[in-house]
C-alpha cells in the first residue's frame, strides 16, 4: 500500500487535468473511475463524492475483482474519515465477497475488528436496527423473492412472473419498472419463487387447477426458467395441498438441485431433486416444509410441520445435510416459517407466526449447530407484523414482506350520502346492526389477542352516537364457541330482546375450525339465555338468518358441506323456521349456484338474496326476490359481485335494497321496481366498506370500514451488532 510521494503527486496532478476535461470521457473505464475517486479522496477531501465513484466500480460488471476490492476498501476508509458506521458494512462486504483478494481482506479485517471493539466499548445504548420501506406502488401478494445480489425482486401477479429492480430513476427507495418474464403460457402461482445463486435461473410453481368449488383437482408442477424469460423446464409434478407455506421451494446455489415439499396420505415431507436428471429423494422422515439451501449448498434449513399445520405448536426450525441424513433442531418456535440464510452461512433468520411482530435470527457454526440463543428484532412500529422473509443481501440487509397497519372502524352515513361519522374506532367490528329504536348498534367482534381469534367471535354493542364498545353478556350455560365473521346474520329481533345468529356450539361434533357446521341460535341481548332453533344432523351448515317483521319466523340458508372446501355452496337452499324452533320448510333452492345474504323485507312479503354461479369464470351475480307466500322468485338485476362479505339491507318502505359493492368503495341502492342502481358516496379516503345496515327510520346507514392491511416491502438493516453481541 506504500506509494512514492512524488509519484503520487504526479498521478494526482494528471487526474486533476483529466477531471477538468471530464466531458471528453463520457464512458469512463473502471481504472479511470478509480483514479478520479482517489484524487477526490486524497487531494480534495471530497469523501462522499469519492464514495459514489468507488461504489460505481464495485457495481461495474466488467471491472476486475482486484480493483473492486480496492474500491470497496477505500469506501470503508472514506466512511471512517467521516466517522460513520457504514465503514463496518463496507469492510464486512469486502471480507465476505472478495476472499481471494488477500491484501485488501487483511486490511479490512484488521480495521473491522478494531471498529467493532470500539463500538462495543463506546455504545452503552441498545442497538436499534433500522427498517427502510421501498415505495412499491403495485399491490404485493403472498410471496416475493430477492435476487442473490439483493437488487431485484421476483414476484407473481395475475398468474404471471415479474422481476422488479428495487432502485429506479427516482432514487434508491423507489423501484424501477417491473418486467414480465415470458413463461410460454405457463401460469405462475403467487407463492414459492427461488433464484439460483448466479441469478440466471428462477424456479416457480405452476398455478393450481381447481374445480367449481375451488378445490385443487390435480397435481401442480414446479418449473425452472431463465431469469430473462424463456422456455420453462418442468422439474417435478406433485401435490402440495392448499396452504401458501407448502409452496415454498429452494434452488441450490448452482441451480442443479431443487428442494421442495410434497403431501401424500395427509403427510408432508421435504425432498431434493436434480434439475437435470429428476429422481426426487426424500430427505427426512420428519413431517416438514419450507426447505432452504445454505449458501454453500451443503445444508438445508426447514420447518417442522405436524399434521399439515394442525399440530399443537412446537413447529421449530431444523437443519439437515443437503443429501439427507439426521436432522437437528436449531431453534424452538411455536409455528416457525420463512427461513433465510445469511450470505456467509453463519446465521439464519426466521419467523414465528404466533409472534408475527418479531424477526428471529440464530447463529450457526460450519456444521449447522447453534451458537448462542436466537435474537429477536421487532417489526416497525405502526405495522401489523411480518409475513415473509424474502432474502438476505450481500451487504447484510434482510428483505421482508410486512403487513401495513389495519385500521377498522364503524361509520354512520346519511342515507343520501354526504359526510360519514366514526362511531367506533380501532375495533374489528363486523356485521353492524341497528337496534329497533335506533339508539344502539350491535356487531360481532373477535378477542383482541390470541391464536385463531377470528374463530372465537362474540357479540358487542356501541351507542349509535359513538363511544366505546361493550361485549354482550355471555349466556350462563356458555353454549356458543363463536359466531360467524360473515353471513352470520346477527340481526336484532323486532322487540329488541334477541339476536338471531349462525353460531358454533360445543355440542356440534361436526365442527371444523375453518368451515364450521353452524346452527341457528337465538341469543338474549341481556345474556340471560340462548336457544338453538335448528339442529340438522350430518354435514350441514345453517347460516345468514333473518327475522320476519313480526318476529315469529326466521329465514336462513342451509348447505350440504361434502368436504371442507365446499363451504356455502353445495345443495344450497333458503329455509323458513319458527323463531321458537321445530321443523323447517324449504322456500327455494337454486341448482349450481351460491346463495348469500337472504333478508326479509320490512312489509313481510319478500325475501331478497344474491346468487352467483359456482364456476368463477362466469359468476353472473344477480339480485333476486322471492314472494314468501307464493314461492315465486324473480331477478331484479345484475350486481357487480356476490360473495360472503356482501350484505343486503332493505329500505323501511320495502322499495329499495342497499348493498356494499365488490370493491368496497360505495354503497349501492337498487330499486326493486326496475333494477336501477344509485351509488351513495361515503367521501372517505382509502376506506373499504364491508357489511352494512339501514337504520329503522331510513335516515342513516351504518357500515364497517377498513384501510391498510396491505403487504409492503421493507429492508431490515443495521442489525448485525445486535446479533453478534
Amino acid at each position: 500500500m506504500k506509494t512514492n510521494k512524488t509519484s503520487l503527486i504526479l498521478i494526482l496532478t494528471v487526474v486533476g487535468l483529466l477531471l477538468s476535461n471530464a466531458e471528453i470521457f463520457p464512458q469512463q473505464t473502471a481504472d479511470q473511475l478509480y483514479e478520479k475517486a482517489l484524487y477526490l479522496e486524497e487531494a480534495r477531501g471530497e469523501l462522499q463524492e469519492a464514495i459514489d465513484l468507488y461504489n460505481q466500480i464495485v457495481e461495474k460488471q466488467d471491472a476486475d475483482q482486484s480493483l473492486q476490492a480496492k474500491a470497496l476498501l477505500h469506501v470503508g476508509l472514506c466512511y471512517e474519515k467521516l466517522g460513520m458506521q457504514e465503514a463496518i458494512k463496507a469492510y464486512q462486504r469486502l471480507v465476505s465477497n472478495y476472499p481471494g483478494q488477500k491484501s485488501e481482506v487483511a486490511i479490512a479485517s484488521e480495521r473491522l475488528s478494531r471498529l467493532i471493539q470500539i463500538a462495543d466499548k463506546v455504545s452503552e445504548t441498545p442497538v436499534t436496527p433500522e427498517f427502510t420501506k421501498i415505495n412499491i406502488q403495485t399491490r404485493l401478494f403472498w410471496d416475493v423473492k430477492l435476487s442473490p445480489d439483493g437488487k431485484t425482486l421476483a414476484l407473481a401477479s395475475e398468474k404471471k412472473l415479474w422481476v422488479m429492480p428495487l432502485s429506479g430513476n427516482l432514487g434508491p427507495n423507489f423501484p424501477g419498472a417491473p418486467v414480465q418474464l415470458n413463461t410460454k403460457g405457463i401460469e405462475v402461482e403467487g407463492s414459492g419463487i427461488s433464484w439460483s445463486d448466479d441469478g440466471k435461473w428462477i424456479a416457480f410453481n405452476e398455478y393450481p387447477k381447481r374445480d367449481e368449488q375451488r378445490r385443487i383437482v390435480e397435481n401442480q408442477s414446479i418449473y425452472l426458467v431463465p431469469s430473462g424469460g424463456g422456455n420453462p423446464k418442468k422439474i417435478i409434478e406433485n401435490y402440495r395441498d392448499a396452504r401458501v407455506v407448502n409452496y415454498r421451494i429452494s434452488l441450490s446455489p448452482n441451480g442443479k438441485t431443487l428442494a421442495f415439499s410434497s403431501v401424500e396420505d395427509n403427510k408432508q415431507h421435504i425432498f431434493a431433486i436434480s434439475t437435470e436428471t429428476g429422481n426426487p429423494i426424500q430427505l427426512s422422515d420428519m413431517q416438514a416444509r419450507e426447505p432452504v439451501f445454505s449458501p454453500d449448498g451443503k445444508m438445508i434449513a426447514f420447518v417442522e410441520d405436524k399434521d399439515l399445520g394442525a399440530g399443537e405448536g412446537d413447529l421449530g426450525l431444523w437443519i439437515i445435510p443437503a443429501n439427507g441424513g439426521t436432522p437437528h433442531q436449531v431453534a424452538d418456535a411455536n409455528m416457525a416459517s420463512s427461513p433465510v440464510w445469511s450470505p456467509d452461512g453463519s446465521m439464519i433468520a426466521f419467523l414465528d407466526y404466533t409472534r408475527n411482530k418479531k424477526i428471529f435470527i440464530v447463529r450457526v457454526d460450519k456444521t449447522g449447530h447453534v451458537i448462542g440463543n436466537p435474537v429477536s428484532i421487532d417489526a416497525p412500529e405502526g405495522t401489523e407484523g411480518v409475513n415473509l422473509l424474502a432474502g438476505w443481501t450481500p451487504d447484510n440487509k434482510i428483505g421482508t414482506l410486512i403487513r401495513s397497519k389495519e385500521e377498522d372502524a364503524l361509520y354512520t352515513l346519511p342515507s343520501q350520502g354526504g359526510q360519514a361519522t366514526m362511531v367506533l374506532y380501532e375495533c374489528d367490528a363486523m356485521q353492524p346492526r341497528w337496534s329497533p329504536d335506533g339508539k344502539q348498534i350491535f356487531y360481532t367482534t373477535p378477542p383482541k389477542e390470541g391464536i385463531e381469534r377470528y374463530y372465537r367471535l362474540g357479540l358487542a354493542s356501541v351507542s349509535a352516537r359513538g363511544g366505546s364498545g361493550k361485549p354482550l353478556p355471555k349466556d350462563p350455560e356458555d353454549k356458543i364457541i363463536s359466531t360467524l365473521a360473515f353471513q352470520g346474520g346477527n340481526r336484532v329481533s323486532p322487540d329488541g330482546k334477541w339476536i338471531i345468529s349462525a353460531a358454533v356450539t360445543p355440542a356440534d361434533t361436526g365442527y371444523e375450525m375453518h368451515f364450521p357446521r353452524t346452527k341457528i341460535l337465538k341469543i338474549a341481548v341481556d345474556g340471560s339465555e340462548s336457544t338453538q332453533i335448528t339442529n340438522k344432523q350430518g354435514p350441514y351448515a345453517d347460516y345468514c338468518p333473518s327475522w320476519s317483521p313480526d318476529g315469529k319466523k326466521v329465514a336462513f340458508v342451509r348447505v350440504n358441506i361434502k368436504d371442507e372446501w365446499e363451504p356455502f355452496g353445495s345443495e344450497a337452499g333458503i329455509y323458513i323456521i319458527s323463531s321458537s324452533g321445530g321443523g323447517s320448510t324449504l322456500l327455494t333452492s337454486v341448482s349450481g349456484k351460491f346463495i348469500n345474504s337472504p333478508v326479509w323485507s320490512p312489509d313481510g312479503t319478500m325475501i331478497a338474496f344474491l346468487t352467483s354461479e359456482h364456476d368463477p369464470t362466469r359468476s353472473d351475480p344477480t339480485m333476486n326476490v322471492i314472494n314468501v307466500n307464493t314461492g315465486e322468485s324473480r331477478v331484479i338485476g345484475e350486481v357487480p359481485a356476490a360473495h360472503v362479505n356482501i350484505e343486503l339491507v332493505w329500505s323501511p318502505d320495502s322499495k329499495r335494497i342497499a348493498f356494499n359493492d365488490g370493491e368496497g368503495k360505495v354503497i349501492k341502492v337498487m330499486s326493486i321496481a326496475d333494477g336501477s342502481i344509485e351509488d351513495i358516496e361515503t367521501n372517505l379516503v382509502d376506506v373499504s366498506i364491508y357489511h352494512l345496515d339501514w337504520s329503522p327510520d331510513g335516515e342513516q346507514f351504518v357500515f364497517g370500514g377498513g384501510k391498510g392491511g396491505y403487504y409492503e416491502f421493507w429492508f431490515l438493516e443495521d442489525f448485525l451488532p445486535l446479533v453478534k453481541k
